[in-house]
């Protein structure tokens, strides 16, 4: 196994361990109400992950494509006088324009966890949310900078810091929970690690500047149109996605409270955990398959792809039946049982993440060729959910919380797979 892919691997390794964490230790650490608070926490924060993927997306789809013919060698360019500067050009403008968007997101996420948190939770609790937000802030200003590092096939380079990053985020979040710093434990382990990965990102950015010196910065009106249109098409994706995947926490929070959104909070992040294990051996071959799709070998990227995405069902369908199994039947496991959802809720969520899985190979695929063709059914399946989940919060048994993400997809998937065969025709 070469460097590239062991990094890789290992930085699959811990992005799933670090989604294990509240899984494993938050019913040991924290009583219901706070793991109720914490699940709160992430929802609103990951308005913010999901706008870092979507930036660290566009920063490696057009690296790979508008950049292909540059090397990049210990932080220097090299390449054609032309497409270096119109590389640097795109890094100025591109950065400057996210970190506009990534202040005004996270001042209006800030004020809308503030506006949404119940009276009676602890006053320290926003303290704790502005804390966790400005350490999502780095985070997205750090993984922006290794992704356009990645662009330019610096895989181990950028692996290597991502898994670095991810692991002294889990054990930070370890010790602060053992030390009891409870709710506090997410926020502390998020800033002090950000803080002092972007002191040292922001130190290879100076040297970038320092070796790369060029006088044209025009990136040309035409780029910028093809580059806000594609970030417009992500931005919905990515409020779709939120609505998708975290609007349960504080809708269930609103109306039941705590208690109950942190057991369906604990059951979506198994989930999520689940959908990490299975799309991991798919992820660590996107790199490749965007290199042959750049070089336009469509049939090489899709034969890889394809043959990779068999394995992703395979590994959900595995795990999946045997973590039902244990945490349904197995006495040990009881006190997770008693912090997730019923049986049968949790059933119709498990239906809902495979149909899901088979929607993101599809999507994936297609966004790797830069091409966001299914805004319009994510907007209107987003919209289908939040208002038939609403509808069964406040006239269906809680058993049935799930059945508009899971009707979602039934009435979505051949919708998607149109497109998606549309798409190709004629490419492989």
């Amino acid at each position: 196994m070469n460097k590239n892919l062991l990094w890789v691997y290992l930085f699959q390794i811990f992005k799933l361990l670090n989604g294990l964490i509240p899984i494993l230790l938050l019913p040991i650490f924290l009583d219901p109400i706070d793991q109720g608070l914490w699940f709160l926490i992430l929802s609103f924060g990951s308005i913010i992950l999901l706008f870092s993927v979507s930036q660290n997306h566009i920063a490696l789809i057009f690296g790979a494509h508008e950049f292909k013919e540059l090397k990049f060698i210990d932080f220097n360019v090299f390449g054609k006088t032309k497409n270096i500067e119109s590389l640097y050009a795109f890094i100025v403008y591109s950065n400057v324009f996210f970190i506009k968007v990534l202040i005004t997101m996270s001042v209006v996420v800030t004020f809308l966890f503030y506006v949404y948190i119940d009276e009676g939770a602890s006053s320290s609790i926003i303290y704790i949310f502005i804390m966790y937000i400005m350490g999502l802030f780095l985070y997205a200003l750090s993984f922006s900078f290794l992704s356009y590092i990645e662009s330019f096939n610096q895989v181990l380079y950028s692996y290597q810091y991502k898994t670095l990053i991810i692991a002294s985020i889990s054990i930070l979040m370890i010790l602060f929970l053992i030390l009891e710093f409870k709710l506090l434990s997410l926020a502390l382990a998020t800033f002090c690690s950000m803080f002092f990965w972007f002191l040292f990102f922001s130190s290879k950015v100076v040297k970038f500047f320092q070796f790369n010196k060029f006088s044209n910065l025009n990136f040309s009106r035409k780029k910028k149109k093809i580059f806000f249109n594609y970030f417009i098409k992500n931005s919905f994706s990515m409020i779709s996605g939120f609505l998708l995947f975290q609007i349960y926490t504080p809708m269930v929070y609103y109306y039941y409270g705590s208690v109950f959104s942190g057991r369906v909070g604990l059951s979506i992040a198994i989930m999520t955990a689940l959908f990490a294990v299975s799309t991991a051996v798919l992820n660590i071959k996107l790199p490749k398959v965007t290199q042959f799709i750049a070089l336009k070998k469509y049939r090489e990227a899709y034969d890889i792809y394809f043959k990779t995405s068999y394995y992703s069902i395979l590994i959900f369908l595995f795990f999946l039946f045997i973590g039902l199994y244990l945490l349904y039947n197995i006495d040990i496991f009881s006190i997770y049982q008693k912090r997730v959802v019923s049986l049968e809720s949790f059933l119709i969520l498990s239906c809902a993440w495979f149909l899901q899985l088979i929607v993101y190979i599809l999507v994936t695929f297609i966004r790797l060729f830069k091409r966001e063709l299914f805004v319009l059914p994510t907007i209107v399946s987003s919209i289908y959910i939040f208002v038939s989940t609403i509808i069964i919060l406040k006239y269906f048994p809680n058993k049935y919380l799930f059945m508009g993400l899971l009707s979602s997809y039934i009435f979505g998937l051949p919708w998607i797979y149109k497109i998606y065969r549309n798409f190709l025709k004629g490419k492989v």
